[in-house]
């Protein structure tokens, strides 16, 4: 069960007693909006606020401050949950229950927390320089790293196609240019933008009563904030245009076949469920139709399978393949596409997405950190709590699936192939 408490104008803690685990978690969340101009500070801020402070300048004594704290993790976070960006820290840690008589870690990791966002290291006014440019380098080196791994490339470059003119297109850690443009005196003045004019969403799981965690973390945030809040949204469209369809060569050994998906659909939509367990049935799952059919029985992929986003209304479909076999592996992945659409699947197949996409959502219960990626969603858009969910995915029927797969329309193909290909 989840609470919602306000502790301070646009900050909410959203917390879950439990006494499931030994350790406690929370994350702190930053909400702004995803766009090309921002997109770097965002991503680079938490890792710098977290590389040295007034009382803890440097990575060792940060590193030797959590060993006391029992070996307490504390990172940083850089999400993004459709046009909505959530950048912050995570934190685990053991429970109050399981320490000796007297002694209490959640207050101390709190203090720490206040630490990071309000007393970071400056010189001359800013962040330091040192600190801010090998962060900088960092950040680059994840951004670059994509090169390398040619199916995230893949991903990235389809939904850059997909999403061009939208928010969407930016990638995630924005981009490596941008990065390098960064200063360490806008880098601050960025902060302190978004101290000011950002929402705050906490999430809380641990032994403690949402009362006693919302006492704790009131004590970081001031109830002094203003109002004037920059406003967070995703726009979703609800069907694709024209069919985009673009190959890009390079020096791989393997084809990159992916393909974008308009949905419309979001995870408060009455749809989401009937949408997520047909998403099951086509290609995210080991029974599914793409594994099955195109990866085992026509050997046309060494891998197939689809993802959601469900807060920008879109599925994926991603797969590897032998440049000769592009033409033919996209017929074979849309003619199970066309299947679902039509009704095609069996008793069987609706049963093993079920028991598989409910499995799934049991061990997200099992889960602190996955707990925390479910429920801080909901700041950005409400869906069925978990049991909810699970309850409306043994309800619905192969009708009802079929109902929703019409909403799907194919809005771009991308191959990535060899440059002999």
């Amino acid at each position: 069960m989840i609470k919602d408490i306000v502790l301070a104008p646009g900050v909410t803690l959203r917390a879950m007693q439990t006494d499931k685990f030994k350790t406690s978690c929370f994350s702190v969340n930053f909400l702004r909006p995803h766009c090309r101009q921002t997109a770097a500070a965002d991503a680079l801020l938490p890792s710098v606020l977290l590389r040295a402070t007034e009382r803890y300048p440097d990575i060792r004594s940060i590193s030797m401050h959590l060993d006391e704290l029992y070996g307490t993790g504390f990172g940083t976070l850089v999400r993004r949950k459709g046009e909505v960006k959530l950048t912050g820290f995570y934190a685990d840690f053991i429970d109050d229950a399981f320490l000796p008589e007297g002694e209490a870690i959640f207050p101390a990791v709190v203090d720490f927390l206040h630490e990071v966002l309000y007393h970071p290291l400056t010189k001359n006014g800013c962040f330091c320089a040192k600190n801010v440019e090998g962060e900088k380098q960092n950040l680059i080196n994840a951004i670059e790293s994509d090169l390398n791994d040619k199916r995230a490339y893949a991903t990235a470059r389809l939904l850059e196609t997909m999403c061009a003119g939208e928010a969407y297109g930016t990638p995630r850690l924005g981009c490596a240019e941008d990065v390098r443009a960064v200063t360490p005196q806008s880098l601050w003045e960025h902060y302190q933008t978004v101290l000011r004019t950002s929402r705050i969403e906490i999430f809380y799981a641990g032994r403690c009563s949402p009362e006693e965690a919302a006492a704790q973390f009131g004590k970081v945030f001031s109830a002094e904030r203003g109002t004037d809040f920059v406003p967070v949204k995703t726009e979703v469209r609800r069907a694709a245009g024209e069919i985009k369809e673009v190959a890009e060569a390079m020096d791989v050994t393997q084809g990159k076949l992916v393909i974008g998906l308009r949905t419309g659909v979001t995870v408060s939509d009455p749809d989401y469920p009937a949408l997520l367990l047909l998403n099951a049935i086509y290609g995210w799952s080991v029974s599914s139709k793409l594994y099955r059919n195109v990866r085992e029985k026509l050997s046309l992929c060494y891998y197939a399978s689809t993802s959601m986003e469900k807060y920008k209304g879109l599925m994926l479909v991603s797969s590897g393949i032998a440049f000769e076999n592009y033409e033919t592996a996209k017929r074979a992945i849309l003619r199970e596409l066309d299947a679902c659409k039509n009704g095609d699947f069996t008793e069987e197949e609706l049963h093993q997405a079920r028991s598989f996409l409910t499995s799934s959502l049991r061990a997200t219960m099992d889960s602190p950190a996955r707990l925390d990626e479910f429920y801080i969603g909901s700041a950005v858009e409400r869906g069925d709590d978990i049991p909810e969910l699970i309850e409306k995915l043994d309800a619905l029927t192969a009708e009802d699936l079929r109902r929703a797969a019409q909403k799907l329309s194919v809005d771009t193909i991308y191959f990535l192939k060899g440059e002999s290909a």
